[in-house]
């Protein structure tokens, strides 16, 4: 079920917030986001959004953070339709379309580690004890992916809170009320970032290749134009133009 079916019975402007996000990606994150904080789920917990972690001298930017007794889970939102196929060791995974176009994007699961890593590192937590959620839209079907470990799951958005509710029913609780609070206020500073380091962080993204750091620039193909990596052909980096 969607989320704008879910939002059926919620007040108008709950679903005003929704249809004016700026882009998919936002929405997305909403979307994951409401499901995180509306379905009453087990134990104490925080949820953080949109944290720009420094990290080895630029930002690491984490859609979602839910800081749990039972550990600290990462959630990354991907927007996507299509089919998604790709590999735990690839670099880049692919979408495909039913027009037949596809594009390839950073290997989520990379991605997300790098977040975590930023974690770890700004508050003295080793990685173990953090979980990676990759969340999925409902829109895309995937097709091969690697199968979900201790602590890493790929799940689509609708699947996210039966997994994630059966995970925290096996775990065994870590975090006192004390430490989620003062984890919390530690983190909460990150949130509250400018326009202008918004897009400082933004900018970055756009500028820098993810594979290998090369200049991203605008190319032209059969579906018309995109971003790709400046170091093609060893680098076959691309992103959509929007």
């Amino acid at each position: 079920m969607g989320l704008l079916e879910i939002l059926k019975g919620e007040q108008p402007g709950i679903i005003k917030t929704v249809l004016n996000y700026e882009n998919a990606g936002q929405f997305g994150e909403y979307s994951t986001e409401y499901a995180l904080t509306n379905h009453n789920l087990p134990g104490e917990l925080v949820i953080l959004k949109n944290i720009y972690v420094p990290y080895q001298g630029r930002t690491s930017e984490i859609d979602l953070l839910m800081i749990h007794e039972k550990g600290i889970f990462v959630f990354e939102s991907k927007n996507y339709s299509g089919w998604i196929f790709g590999s735990a060791d690839q670099l880049n995974w692919t979408q495909s379309l039913q027009n037949g176009e596809k594009h390839h994007f950073y290997n989520p699961i990379r991605q997300n580690q790098t977040h975590i890593k930023a974690l770890s590192a700004y508050l003295n937590i080793p990685t173990d004890c953090f979980m990676s959620y990759i969340v999925f839209s409902e829109r895309c079907s995937l097709k091969q992916i690697p199968d979900d470990t201790d602590r890493i799951v790929i799940v689509r958005r609708p699947n996210m809170l039966k997994k994630l509710r059966a995970q925290l029913n096996s775990l065994r609780s870590l975090y006192s009320h004390e430490d989620i609070q003062h984890l919390a206020q530690v983190l909460q500073p990150l949130t509250n970032k400018s326009e202008s380091e918004k897009q400082q962080h933004i900018d970055e993204i756009r500028e820098k290749c993810p594979f290998c750091g090369g200049e991203l620039v605008l190319r032209h193909g059969k579906y018309g134009q995109f971003w790709g990596c400046s170091a093609y052909p060893k680098c076959k980096f691309t992103r959509p133009l929007k």
